[in-house]
């Protein structure tokens, strides 16, 4: 198992899709940021996006599409904290995971390097494992990149570099770890078992798009239709728990969000290595 997960981390390093995907991510960032700056700079747009933020907080729907919308008060510095939540919010971090998630989970099948290792594997489910654990690392170098451009790009487009609450700010950016590491094994997953990078890629930014909203919209209105009662769906998946999850939240709604992440996050690794386990080497 060591031996897969040395192999998996070279191949990885040696990957070229992960270095273009962290600069297309940082083009991201500094675009937003940069949009952001002139948002903040003018009252009517700052104050619009103000009241926007504190109805989200009394309200949990998901918007369709991809937003950021700056969280600061009006009148107060903008924080590293705030830019950061803004664009995770906003799943600039969920696009760069999940493409990585599709070429890396399907790559040595797609080029049949799978075909000469497999054989050699007692467990062939230890593969889906290994790339599991280096999505793992992915994800982290990923923020660990954000990080240092959302810093950046503060310091440039604002003239200075507030960090806001050290705690607050940790606690969130390691539950966001957690979401978008489970939100890679799903894409894992689904590609595993469609072996379509097309679709597969497809399904990946549809779910970065929010576009599950829509069928857990129905889902609901049918269990309220049938029950009576009413259930915040979204609010237990992965992809609403990463806009959903609040600036300053409380320890409770970090704890169920992270334990959102590990339940999905462990079924489908689960799923993903019984179905390579059982299906022949192609």
């Amino acid at each position: 198992m060591l031996n897969l997960i040395k192999m998996d981390f070279y191949r990885m390093l040696k990957s070229k899709s992960q270095y273009i995907l962290w600069a297309l991510l940082a083009a991201m960032l500094i675009l937003t940021t940069a949009t952001m700056r002139e948002e903040y700079k003018d009252p009517e747009a700052s104050a619009k996006n103000w009241d926007t933020v504190q109805e989200s907080v009394e309200d949990s729907a998901e918007n369709l599409g991809m937003y950021v919308t700056v969280p600061t008060e009006p009148g107060q510095k903008a924080t590293l904290y705030d830019m950061f939540y803004a664009n995770t919010q906003g799943k600039v971090e969920a696009v760069s995971v999940v493409i990585f998630a599709v070429l890396f989970a399907t790559a040595d099948i797609r080029s049949g390097y799978i075909k000469n290792i497999g054989g050699q594997c007692k467990r062939r489910a230890d593969l889906v494992l290994s790339k599991a654990v280096i999505l793992f690392f992915y994800t982290v170098l990923t923020f660990a990149v954000t990080f240092l451009i959302q810093a950046l790009s503060n310091a440039v487009f604002f003239g200075y570099l507030e960090i806001g609450p050290v705690s607050d700010l940790l606690g969130y950016a390691a539950v966001q770890i957690l979401l978008h590491y489970a939100l890679a094994l799903i894409v894992m997953g689904l590609s595993i078992i469609i072996l379509n990078n097309i679709i597969s890629m497809t399904l990946a930014i549809l779910l970065c798009m929010n576009v599950t909203v829509l069928f857990w919209g129905m889902a609901a209105r049918w269990i309220h239709t049938l029950t009576g009662r009413t259930v915040d769906l979204l609010s237990y998946t992965v992809t609403g728990t990463i806009s959903m999850l609040k600036l300053n939240g409380s320890p409770e709604l970090l704890v169920k969000a992270a334990l959102v992440a590990v339940v999905y996050g462990v079924v489908f690794t689960a799923v993903s290595a019984i179905v390579f386990q059982r299906r022949d080497i192609r």
